[in-house]
């Protein structure tokens, strides 16, 4: 049984302004990859890094995807920019963010910026991976720079345009080759000029322990890297958050730490069913009435704050809207389903009826990201369906 959702994807800071064409380009990446049949076994190797997928997926990126998520932190490096047929040595700090896991494509962002002691300058590259129906992944760079430095800081979209490079990943060599891809609505129709004029490529060498170089760069325009290896680690990025996948058990929300559920499942929740993919989640759980009631307040005091922070990235609710969200709709008799775009299951899970639901919706970003929940005063039994795009 499976019941797909559209999910739009998220990505790190600087991808933001990228957005419409990054989604435009992931279109082609089919999830058909995701989806198993009921004779179909999981492969172990990719579920631990946040996929499930079967066990014939190519384990060809393994490595790489242990590589990119072993070089979370920051390092110093060394390098080579270019400026016509000169070339000039920098030093300066490569902070590597993301990983596999959390969100509907893999992704990784490097902030090269350098000079090291009195940061300048700044180049910014968005890795991702999405399974393909060839089964194996498709990996794409989203490039930005080179920027001021100040156009790193977060929240901020940087006003150059993005470069666009399709990765292939060499096993052998542990390096992907990075070649040009035009926008949306180009591929296959390129201008005489485009045609004309030099391909940029280059290489990434990812390193089992995280190394990241850049090598055998060719027709790279004014100011990119053309040559450059991280040297040394300078610091860690901490463990990665826990995030599920599957179907889970717990007695109490407290003992869950994945950020994406927390968010949305409350903590004095008892007697949880959770059905958890990369583009949402399904929790079925008791909890009391005043329980209930508390948490609804404190996730509607959090979208204020947060959308004072960020208005752009909120749906407005005024206070009205708000105080009608709290108070509910009656609904009646409610059956909850759980559903994955990822999961097949044998059987549909069977849930406990909710007789006399209340509805209650959560607030929403401008992707439509958030939550409905759903609860019975009477028994203190509540449903909810979060999804994350």
């Amino acid at each position: 049984m499976i019941i797909s959702r559209n999910p739009k994807s998220s990505f790190t800071t600087a991808a933001i302004a990228a957005l419409p064409l990054l989604a435009a380009l992931l279109l082609g990446l089919s999830r058909q990859a995701i989806a198993q049949s009921p004779e179909t076994k999981i492969s172990a190797a990719w579920q631990a890094l946040g996929w499930s997928l079967p066990e014939d997926f190519s384990p060809e990126h393994l490595t790489l995807f242990k590589g990119l998520n072993a070089a979370r932190g920051t390092w110093s490096f060394g390098a080579e920019t270019v400026a016509g047929n000169a070339t000039t040595a920098v030093t300066g700090k490569l902070t590597i963010k993301g990983g596999s896991q959390g969100g509907m494509a893999s992704a990784w962002e490097l902030v090269w910026s350098w000079p090291a002691e009195n940061p300048q300058h700044a180049i910014i590259e968005n890795i991702m991976a999405m399974p393909e129906e060839n089964l194996q992944f498709g990996l794409m760079l989203v490039r930005f720079g080179p920027v001021k430095h100040s156009e790193i800081q977060p929240k901020m979209k940087p006003k150059a345009a993005p470069s666009i490079f399709m990765g292939k990943w060499d096993g052998e060599k542990q390096a992907i080759s990075w070649a040009p891809q035009g926008r949306p609505g180009t591929p296959g129709n390129p201008t005489t000029k485009q045609k004309n004029a030099p391909t940029p490529a280059f290489e990434m060498v990812v390193a089992a322990d995280g190394k990241i170089s850049l090598t055998n760069s060719t027709n790279l325009p004014a100011g990119q890297i053309t040559s450059g290896s991280a040297t040394a680690r300078t610091g860690d990025a901490g463990p990665e958050p826990e995030f599920l996948t599957g179907m889970h058990s717990f007695q109490k929300g407290s003992a869950i730490s994945d950020p994406r559920i927390t968010r949305y499942l409350p903590a004095a929740a008892t007697d949880i069913t959770l059905c958890s993919d990369r583009s949402g989640h399904w929790a079925h759980y008791q909890i009391s009435a005043a329980a209930f009631d508390t948490f609804l307040t404190e996730v509607w005091e959090r979208y204020q704050k947060e959308r004072a922070a960020e208005p752009e990235s909120w749906v407005d609710y005024s206070e009205e809207n708000i105080t009608k969200a709290c108070a509910g709709s009656l609904v009646g008799r409610y059956e909850p389903k759980f559903r994955s775009s990822e999961i097949v299951f044998d059987k549909p899970i069977e849930l406990q009826s909710l007789e006399n639901a209340t509805s209650y919706p959560g607030p929403r970003r401008m992707s439509h990201a958030g939550a409905n929940y759903y609860f019975d005063r009477e028994t203190g039994v509540a449903y909810h369906d979060a999804g994350y795009w």
